[in-house]
């Protein structure tokens, strides 16, 4: 019977004394620290903070601007040292590190956190990769995923979209070239049509037939409306948009532009080409005595406004197959819901 109750014996010992151990005594973890190292993203310890922000974006070049805190979360304005007048925008998890570029290098005017990873900015219009000034933009960009990542692998990080600017006729608006290059202050454009809308004004451009030289110029990137300016004079409410670099007629080219760019890119015997200067047509809800005219090497346009012509828009576009660069002014009226009182 011993050699049977000894294995007994000996079993119960051992679990008492298992049982007899502390919590303490069977922990195989250290107890968590306030920071942890970070296993994913680039910052080296989490949870993230304002010095760490500077710390990382200034051991990649950047000059941190300002850091905005939400929820836990930054939002992060960064730029070159070298170029303070553009700027970058960034969203950075504050558990995690996950940084999320919100916006290209732009001229921000102003910008506001609208929600967790969510922000509403305008810019200039202004173009830090080229010397160019386009439309100002109005958007509200928001990150896709959460702090982990990605909703879906390997795709998009944010979602942006833009609102339309609507400016004040009385605002100048210049739209082109911002220095003297060879790639926009040389570009040569022919007016190809011009009308009313119901809402404003119409142009296309084709390339100018004077010579080869002129209509390859039309080509050096890609083609693109000319660049233009408004002005406006309160007291005859008259609106003016200068096209530069445009004439109304040209020609001459002929078939030897075809063997350069290829058979029917545009319409046979296209050149010699001529816009009538003059008269538009009747006047629109917006626009009265509209005419165009040719004024050294810029082609201007003059419109008379209406009291109904509130604000205006531009809207770009391309046709036959790209190569005859498009433009509109919109005109809207007074809107109290979107201007407020006047």
């Amino acid at each position: 019977m011993r050699r049977r109750v000894l294995p007994a014996l000996l079993l119960t010992l051992l679990l008492c004394g298992c049982a007899a151990r502390t919590p303490a005594d069977t922990q195989t973890s250290p107890p968590p620290e306030e920071s942890a190292p970070a296993a994913e993203y680039d910052f080296a310890v989490l949870p993230v903070r304002k010095d760490s922000i500077r710390t990382l974006y200034s051991q990649e070049g950047y000059e941190v601007r300002k850091i905005t805190p939400y929820e836990g979360d930054y939002l992060v304005e960064y730029g070159d040292e070298n170029d303070p007048d553009f700027s970058l925008l960034a969203w950075v998890f504050g558990q995690t590190g996950r940084r999320v570029q919100l916006a290209g290098m732009s001229q921000f005017t102003a910008y506001e956190i609208t929600g967790p990873g969510e922000v509403h900015y305008t810019t200039t219009g202004q173009d830090a990769g080229t010397p160019w000034n386009g439309l100002p933009q109005e958007a509200t960009v928001r990150v896709l995923g959460d702090e982990t990542g990605k909703l879906v692998p390997e795709w998009t990080d944010v979602e942006t979209s833009y609102e339309t600017v609507w400016l004040d006729p009385a605002q100048p608006l210049f739209i082109g070239a911002t220095e003297e290059g060879p790639v926009y202050a040389q570009r040569y454009e022919q007016l190809y049509d011009a009308r009313i809308d119901a809402d404003g004004l119409s142009f296309s451009f084709i390339p100018n037939g004077d010579s080869m030289e002129k209509f390859q110029s039309f080509f050096l990137a890609a083609t693109s409306i000319p660049g233009f300016s408004t002005a406006f004079d309160p007291e005859g409410r008259m609106f003016t948009i200068r096209l530069y670099n445009t004439c109304l007629e040209s020609g001459g080219v002929g078939s030897e532009a075809d063997e350069w760019i290829g058979e029917g890119v545009y319409p046979e015997d296209l050149y010699p080409y001529s816009f009538p200067a003059g008269s538009l047509g009747r006047d629109s809800h917006f626009l009265k005595d509209v005419t165009v005219a040719q004024d050294g090497e810029d082609v201007v346009v003059s419109a008379v406004l209406t009291d109904r012509a509130w604000r205006f828009t531009v809207e770009t576009s391309n046709l036959g197959r790209d190569n005859i660069p498009s433009f509109r002014i919109v005109f809207r009226e007074y809107d109290w819901e979107m201007d407020g009182e006047a």
